[in-house]
């Protein structure tokens, strides 16, 4: 029923297809599809086979770093011949082929070919075991394609329809520039620390920013950040709970959260993404927390988001908080 039902939505543009071409100039469809949802290109059987189960196992492994399992995308497979009529226009797309005079498996990408912002992948190789060695081997940039894709999407969305009162406020504060969603508030503001976000009856989202002096590069190892992200929250992040002060935002201890590092423009980031709690309390969600030097001010500056949203899954609403996230930067960088 699903695929049926994308088919049906795709169908009024398989028109603007047929007289597509590789004008730079044109003016193309709004890309259309849901939010981390990948359409795979492939024949019956070549998707039963091996190249199939590879994509799966890729594509819908489960995300770790949530509190309940969920896919790190959803895929959707349409034969060669769905394709050339329809679903052109979709966000995401894989198309698998098969041609007997490869040499070696090519991975290539195009982005905003019949619709934007899209981004396709192209796997060609001569056979089933020639595709399904180059994809496990590269596996993880495969990945990190779509991912990147899918966060410049929703950043670029967010600054069309943004609070610009609240980026105005964090630029005052901190010399950054965030952009932030229309229905978010100022949820709190004193001396290092801003909250910004929006609490709605299905729950609850935000980004905290905070600052505090630079000294050394042994600030940005995961056990230090993890250390200073929980003495900020024990601060300003509490509950209306008494006695006062003993309910209140912190890192769950029982699973690692991930880290790495990422360059963005010219700077570096720590990326920690991990799951939140509130001590001596019943709530909990993801978070995602990004890291840099403010080298003019000699200060380290983190921008960390959140979500709580209990009966909700929240692999997507994680990632529209790192996409706002990803807006953030020196204003004289703008």
């Amino acid at each position: 029923m699903k695929k049926l039902s994308i088919i049906r939505a795709a169908i009024f543009l398989s028109v603007i297809f047929l007289f597509s071409c590789k004008d730079e100039n044109k003016i193309l469809p709004s890309a259309t599809g849901r939010n981390s949802e990948i359409v795979v290109v492939a024949n019956t059987g070549v998707w039963n086979g091996n190249i199939g189960v590879t994509i799966r196992k890729i594509f819908t492994e489960p995300d770790t770093i949530l509190p309940q399992p969920e896919a790190k995308f959803s895929i959707i497979n349409i034969t060669r011949r769905e394709f050339s009529n329809i679903l052109k226009a979709h966000r995401n797309i894989v198309v698998i082929q098969i041609e007997k005079n490869k040499t070696e498996c090519e991975i290539s990408t195009e982005t905003n070919l019949y619709s934007s912002p899209q981004t396709i992948l192209y796997i060609t190789g001569s056979d089933e075991n020639q595709i399904v060695e180059a994809m496990e081997k590269r596996a993880n940039k495969i990945l990190d394609i779509f991912e990147q894709a899918e966060l410049e999407r929703i950043s670029s969305g967010i600054k069309t329809l943004e609070n610009s009162e609240l980026r105005k406020q964090v630029e005052n504060k901190y010399g950054y520039s965030i952009y932030l969603p229309q229905d978010y508030d100022l949820l709190g503001d004193k001396n290092e620390f801003i909250w910004l976000g929006l609490n709605t009856t299905k729950g609850t989202e935000g980004v905290f920013i905070y600052t505090y002096p630079y000294t050394d590069k042994s600030q940005l190892s995961l056990d230090a950040l993890i250390a200073k992200r929980n003495e900020i929250l024990q601060q300003y992040v509490l509950l209306d709970k008494e006695p006062q002060g003993s309910a209140y935002m912190t890192t769950t201890n029982y699973i690692e959260p991930s880290y790495g590092t990422i360059k963005i423009n010219d700077d570096f980031f720590a990326r920690i993404r991990g799951l939140w709690e509130i001590k001596n309390d019943y709530m909990g969600g993801p978070f995602v927390s990004y890291t840099t030097i403010d080298k003019e001010k000699n200060m380290i500056i983190t921008f960390d988001g959140f979500v709580y949203a209990p009966s909700r899954t929240k692999r997507d609403l994680l990632k529209r908080i790192e996409g706002i996230i990803l807006t953030a930067k020196p204003i004289k960088n703008q």
